[in-house]
């Protein structure tokens, strides 16, 4: 049996000597065994560690993309937050637009706002939960516009307005008449002043009579789009023409004697439906904002 010893023989160049290593079979397996056991430690090493890298790197763009996208989602939040205040100061400034346009329909129908409903009013009795117009958000804010676009609208359908200034001197309904001394019924109101009086219609409309009519004397009749009409009666002078539009607070005539009456003054009536409404019950609201 041959021996299972390997001769190493090693060379030294610069002495010249030689020196000589015996190892065994046993040993030189051992030694090959560990010499591929390590490399196979190392390259797996190596590939893990390559791997792991890839995946940091991989985390990494994915982490710079998340912070880019949410410096873009940021950068969009802001304009829109700024777009919303901008909204927001735009509806407050519609609004204030529309408190001016209530109070030049109100001053225009002769109605008078009181303190107590004006802003910044320093009358006792006030309260309630403080809401800034800056917690509002714009769509409640269009909402209140809408709202009072509407009732603004509706104002100035109806027959709020005064007709003109003066002293009432007879109600609507039953009265003794002027001339007869008899009950009689009395389709309106009277409002005595001195000739010359600006007669003023109390809603937008459309002129439907102007003229001469019997024992009203000199008369306007005015159709609203509430379907309400309003009478102008024993005017001195009229200032409009069947057909004519005309606006809430617009003089259409002046207070005169005309027809059956017993001196200078309005008979202002309102009908609907071909019956007769009292007028006070439309009045009654400028009382009550003139209080």
């Amino acid at each position: 049996m041959k021996d299972d010893k390997f001769q190493i023989i090693v060379i030294e160049s610069e002495l010249g000597e030689i020196k000589t290593y015996h190892l065994s079979r046993k040993k030189l397996k051992a030694a090959i065994t560990f010499l591929l056991v390590l490399f196979t430690f190392v390259t797996y090493t190596a590939i893990h560690s390559t791997i792991g890298l890839r995946k940091v790197a991989s985390e990494n763009r994915e982490l710079k993309e998340q912070v880019t996208e949410l410096s873009s989602t940021k950068k969009q939040l802001s304009l829109e937050v700024e777009k919303l205040k901008e909204e927001r100061d735009k509806t407050v400034k519609e609004l204030a637009k529309r408190i001016k346009i209530i109070d030049s329909i109100m001053k225009t129908a002769g109605l008078e706002t009181p303190k107590t409903l004006s802003y910044g009013a320093s009358e006792n009795g006030e309260g309630g939960v403080y809401i800034p117009l800056e917690n509002m958000s714009p769509e409640e804010l269009s909402d209140s516009i809408s709202v009072i676009d509407s009732l603004i609208s509706d104002f100035r359908k109806y027959p709020f307005g005064i007709p003109a200034y003066g002293r009432f001197t007879s109600k609507f309904g039953i009265r003794r008449d002027p001339f007869t001394h008899l009950l009689a019924f009395h389709p309106g109101i009277d409002i005595a002043n001195k000739p010359g009086t600006p007669v003023r219609v109390t809603a937008d409309g459309k002129v439907i009579r102007a003229g001469w009519w019997a024992g009203w004397g000199k008369v306007v009749l005015v159709k609203h789009p509430s379907g309400y009409v309003t009478i102008y009666a024993h005017l001195r002078r009229i200032f409009v023409k069947p057909g004519q539009k005309v606006k809430l607070g617009q003089v259409i005539g002046e207070m005169g004697n005309t027809g059956r009456s017993t001196g200078p003054h309005l008979h202002y009536g309102i009908e609907i439906n071909n019956r007769w409404v009292n007028p006070m019950k439309f009045l009654e609201v400028s009382n009550v904002w003139k209080k």
